[in-house]
């Protein structure tokens, strides 16, 4: 048990919102799980639910010191060094999480994945079988998705990126520096290089073509990309890698990474749609790259939008990349 008293800053803060921040290790699912059991406890007084607080206030928690430190995550079996996600955000309607890269995000297709699968471990920690994803990421892209507490935010949240007024943005490193596409102004006003082409889905192969001319069955893609920073030929290849932002405009499969990957460009480490004579290359951490260089590292809601989750208009989520490729970090 540990206790502290609650200081100005925090003054009519609600309760998770401040032992969470004195307490950075912990997750959301475990301080209300601890209200639950009535392990929290102001002024002396045991709490079921969440509450505001204000200074002054003597706040008492009633676990371990192990798990107050982050050297283990009570209730769900892991280190906390190991867990496949952190939430970075949360209410009462969804929640913003960031994905470990090599995690599923669900069972879908009618094939058999390895789990756990990232929805399943969220519904378990938080106890909370009303969760839904309302997007998806590839095993192998790590970063940013939001799930929501129940269908109707689910579906706005797809309304919102259908209607281009939820950006999802990407950071990537791919072989080579594009060129290729036109100067648009993204709906926030950033500066981008558009492209268009046509993909073609083969579900049983879990593969995608991209072609320039639509042939039968070929969906539109529109994908926006600006270049980051440029790393030198130092690499055996002998050529520039490059770090990308990435917006998509549609949100197909595998389509950042087969669209530039159709224009010469693939990212290190993917070994569907680039060479895995090419990624043997790369220095990972601990030793080969491990996966493509991709993560979703910005959500983006833009002033102008309404509806149910309006209260976030004008907010921006944004993690950094965790690229496995040594040479990111000069």
């Amino acid at each position: 048990m540990q206790e502290f008293v609650v200081d100005a800053g925090s003054d009519g803060k609600s309760l998770v919102r401040v032992v969470l921040a004195r307490y950075p290790h912990l997750k959301v699912g475990q301080v209300h799980k601890s209200l639950r059991k009535k392990d929290i406890r102001v002024n002396g007084v045991r709490c079921k639910t969440d509450q505001p607080v204000f200074s002054g206030d003597r706040v008492a928690v009633y676990l371990s010191d192990d798990v107050l430190a982050g050297s283990v995550d009570e209730g769900a079996g892991r280190d906390v060094a190991s867990s496949p996600y952190q939430i970075i955000y949360t209410d009462s309607k969804l929640l913003v999480v960031n994905k470990n890269t090599g995690v599923t995000v669900h069972q879908a297709g009618g094939r058999r994945k390895q789990g756990p699968f990232l929805i399943d471990l969220l519904r378990h920690d938080l106890e909370d079988q009303q969760l839904e994803l309302c997007h998806r990421l590839d095993r192998q892209t790590g970063g940013l998705l939001l799930v929501a507490r129940q269908a109707i935010i689910s579906q706005a949240v797809r309304e919102l990126i259908r209607q281009g007024l939820l950006l999802r943005r990407y950071r990537c490193l791919v072989r080579g520096t594009p060129i290729a596409g036109k100067t648009v102004r993204s709906a926030d006003g950033e500066l981008f290089q558009e492209l268009t082409a046509w993909l073609e889905k083969d579900p049983s192969r879990s593969h995608v073509y991209i072609h320039d001319e639509k042939q039968d069955g070929d969906l539109p893609i529109i994908t926006r990309y600006r270049i980051l920073r440029t790393f030198p030929a130092s690499n055996p290849a002998q050529e520039e890698i490059t770090e990308l932002e990435v917006e998509l405009v549609t949100g197909r499969t595998h389509q950042i990474r087969a669209h530039l990957a159709h224009l010469g460009h693939p990212l290190p480490g993917d070994s569907k749609y680039g060479r895995n004579r090419y990624n043997r290359l790369f220095q990972g951490k601990e030793g080969p790259l491990k996966g493509q260089q991709l993560f979703a590292t910005q959500l983006v809601f833009l002033p102008t939008m309404k509806g149910p989750l309006a209260y976030l208009a004008g907010r921006t989520f944004d993690i950094k990349p965790n690229y496995d490729w040594t040479g990111a970090d000069q």
